[in-house]
């Protein structure tokens, strides 16, 4: 073994977390204490030089030598992250583990130490979903057929156990209300349908192709203003009368804003949604809201009030 070889062999083991003693490297690799101390000097001085490189300090008195982590994350980055992949609860938690651990290993052992401390009881006492699927590996899978514009053919069950099969092209994946979702583009209804994550069964690739037309495109940016709970239904622009956190109603609704300010500190609000899953947020406001039109949008906020008030004969 050369003296590159060596150096390098050296800066490997101390990479993996391994303590370099200038006396036993001396008899691993048969050559003289003050050759080691040569080769971990230029070491030392190569990651001095590369201010982005891990530092190497001295840590006993009796030579031995290891790798201090640099934080390669910034710590409020990776506290951050933590928190909200355990608030989503979207993981099971197996994954939830394996994440925040590799997020800590990109820091230092001082800092990691801290940034685990913080979370430990919520990690403790992290609740998955009930479906307690492993998502991380489908979720690959599904940008993977999204990049490569893979059509495919799946087995799916629906809300109530059914399982069905289909066939479309993925478009689209993303997060919203607790589950990942999957937007796939059905040449059958010529219409782009939404499918949960954790329900795909058993799913294959095709060598079907799908050419969808430019206007007919799919833009994530507007999906994300205007499906909410994930059903989707039909695209409608409506007022409403809000005497709520006005603030949460606008973050609900990205698509939206205020057109009509009232004394008592109850606003109008004009926003653009698909309107079978706006109808659950607005009746989940009580009497906070009072939807004022179109008249056909009111209607249907009539009618679901009306067959809930049937849930409650007197």
């Amino acid at each position: 073994m050369n003296s590159n070889e060596r150096i390098m062999d050296i800066f490997i083991s101390l990479y993996q977390g391994e303590d370099i003693s200038i006396t036993k490297a001396s008899k691993k690799y048969s050559t003289s204490i003050r050759t080691i101390q040569r080769d971990l000097a230029t070491i030392i001085s190569a990651t001095h030089t590369n201010k982005s490189e891990p530092e190497l300090t001295i840590e006993s008195i009796d030579g031995t030598y290891s790798l201090k982590k640099l934080d390669h994350l910034l710590p409020q980055e990776v506290l951050a992250i933590g928190k909200i992949l355990l608030e989503s609860r979207a993981l099971t938690k197996d994954e939830i583990e394996k994440i925040i651990t590799n997020l800590l290993d990109e820091l230092s052992e001082e800092t990691s130490l801290i940034i685990k401390q913080t979370i430990a009881n919520e990690l403790l006492n992290y609740y998955p979903l009930k479906h307690q699927e492993n998502l991380l590996q489908l979720i690959w899978d599904f940008t993977q057929y999204i990049s490569d514009k893979t059509v495919i053919s799946f087995d799916y069950q629906k809300n109530r156990g059914e399982i069905v099969q289909r066939k479309g092209l993925p478009v689209s994946l993303f997060f919203s209300e607790y589950y990942f979702y999957v937007i796939l583009y059905n040449p059958t209804y010529q219409s782009y349908l939404s499918y949960r994550l954790d329900r795909f069964l058993e799913i294959q690739s095709t060598s079907d192709k799908i050419k969808i037309d430019y206007k007919d495109r799919l833009k994530d940016s507007e999906l994300r203003k205007k499906i909410h709970f994930m059903y989707a239904g039909k695209e409608v622009t409506f007022t409403f009368r809000f005497g709520g956190i006005i603030e949460a109603a606008l973050d609900k609704l990205p698509d939206s804003k205020v057109i009509k300010k009232y004394e008592d500190n109850s606003v109008v609000i004009e926003a653009t949604a698909y309107d079978t899953g706006v109808i659950m947020w607005l009746l989940s406001q009580g009497s906070n809201v009072q939807v004022l039109s179109p008249p056909s949008f009111v209607d249907k906020i009539k009618k679901e009030i009306q067959n809930m008030q049937r849930r409650y004969p007197d």
